[in-house]
């Protein structure tokens, strides 16, 4: 009779390491998909990184530009200063002096307005980075969600779900990284040069 036990409970015990065997075989897949979680979220914590960067290029290079523009102004309006003097003034030393003075802030001007406009493009090619980036984290955090939930539901279909996902936020980051075109904005541009060019208008006539 005890011989008859401790067969059965050999048997027993190697029937459960049996199944326990079988089990890590079944269910081996799912290191796969613990390790493509790690490799999405090295992803998109990189991509996360990348258009912070872009974003604050964006507002730095934007505020820069409104500065320029600023002093773009000040130049303008102190060439029309000069000019009114130069046209006001009865010493010919003193009309040449400020003509020169407006020759010099035309020139000036036109450096200043050289630098705002390169500081516009910056920031409009680094605001095109932006929502290509912005589409790739989101997609890749619901990939990285949905593979979560294939932990721990074991279902094979919602790998391929996460998979495809990541695949596709992958593509987004690759997108908005390296092949985003800028984008060339004219409008911003010439709003500051019509508003420059009504002093120039105004002091066109002669008196």
């Amino acid at each position: 009779m005890q011989q008859d036990d401790i067969t059965s409970l050999i048997k027993a015990i190697h029937e459960d390491r049996q199944a326990v065997k079988d089990k890590e075989k079944r269910d081996s897949w799912t290191k796969y998909v613990s390790l493509m979680i790690v490799l999405l979220a090295v992803i998109t914590a990189y991509g996360s990184l990348k258009s912070g960067g872009y974003s604050s290029k964006t507002l730095l290079n934007q505020a820069k530009a409104s500065d320029q523009w600023s002093y773009y102004q000040a130049k303008s309006i102190k060439r029309s200063i000069a000019e009114l003097e130069a046209r006001l003034a009865s010493d010919p030393a003193k009309q040449a002096a400020a003509q020169e003075s407006a020759k010099r802030y035309e020139r000036e001007g036109k450096e200043i307005q050289a630098t705002a406009e390169s500081l516009e493009a910056a920031s409009a090619e680094a605001a095109g980075h932006g929502p290509p980036l912005g589409n790739g984290i989101a997609i890749l955090q619901i990939a990285i969600a949905i593979a979560s939930v294939c932990l721990l539901t074991k279902r094979k279909s919602m790998w391929a779900a996460s998979g495809l996902l990541g695949a596709a936020g992958l593509a987004f980051l690759i997108y908005g990284l390296y092949l985003v075109k800028p984008a060339a904005k004219e409008q911003p541009q010439e709003k500051p040069t019509q508003a420059s060019s009504s002093p120039a208008t105004g002091s066109a006539p002669a008196p």
